[in-house]
């Protein structure tokens, strides 16, 4: 367990593949890189979900790197329990899958990002400084499989569809800059509000839409047709 002052200064991360080779490399790029002036420093590594959510309970880290293939299950069922046990640590997918059906499920698990792993060394950095900052992170690559899926499942959710949930003409207009990507400052001088009054705003949006995240609330939002991009 790293102590309080260590904890400031690093960004403390679990690795989670069940590739060795890969594991090393990630670690050794990881090594040598800061974020936000803190070093990353990797606290554990798992190459299964039992493990991965052993070593989360006990390390509590600030950033969790999963890939979609592991021995006894899967990313996807281990950010769904990640999910479930309302973990604080961002999560960030790093995978070999291309396909929509990943990436769509992996952001609807509650993922805060998606990289692909032919590109980690050119956007793993800038991928884990965007949702440390509490964004998401799609580059284009991975943001056109996801919302194609969107396209294709709404047909099959028509109950979800327009379905009401009274927010406020401000929640809304704070919802639009969230689906576009934007941070919480973006939000608040894009608005000419204060970030406190933003972060309430999301609260609210949060409480409406029945989600426990930003992740969330943009998946709602674009099942719900709530936005207009």
């Amino acid at each position: 367990m790293l102590s309080q002052v260590e904890q400031s200064k690093t960004l403390a991360t679990l690795l989670v593949d069940d590739d060795d080779q890969f594991r090393a490399g990630i670690r050794t790029l990881l090594s040598f890189s800061q974020i936000q002036d803190r070093a990353i420093k990797v606290i554990g590594e798992a190459n299964r979900p039992a493990l991965a959510l052993s070593l989360a309970e006990q390390h509590t880290p600030d950033l969790i790197l999963i890939d979609m293939e592991l021995i006894e299950g899967d990313g996807l069922s281990l950010l769904q329990q990640l999910q479930d046990s309302n973990a604080s640590s961002k999560t960030l997918v790093l995978s070999g899958h291309q396909e929509d059906y990943w990436i769509y499920q992996a952001m609807q698990s509650g993922a805060d990002g998606y990289v692909f792993k032919g590109q980690v060394s050119q956007q793993l950095l800038d991928a884990i400084a965007t949702i440390m900052q509490n964004q998401i992170y799609l580059p284009p690559e991975v943001a056109t499989g996801f919302f194609r899926k969107f396209q294709k499942t709404q047909a099959s959710l028509p109950s979800q569809i327009g379905q009401p949930c009274n927010l406020s003409e401000r929640e809304s207009d704070v919802l639009y800059w969230l689906v576009q990507g934007a941070s919480n400052d973006e939000i608040g001088k894009k608005l000419y509000i204060s970030v406190a009054t933003v972060k309430t705003h999301l609260t609210n949006i949060f409480l409406k839409l029945q989600v426990t995240s930003r992740t969330q609330a943009i998946v709602a939002a674009i099942k719900m047709n709530l936005v207009q991009s």
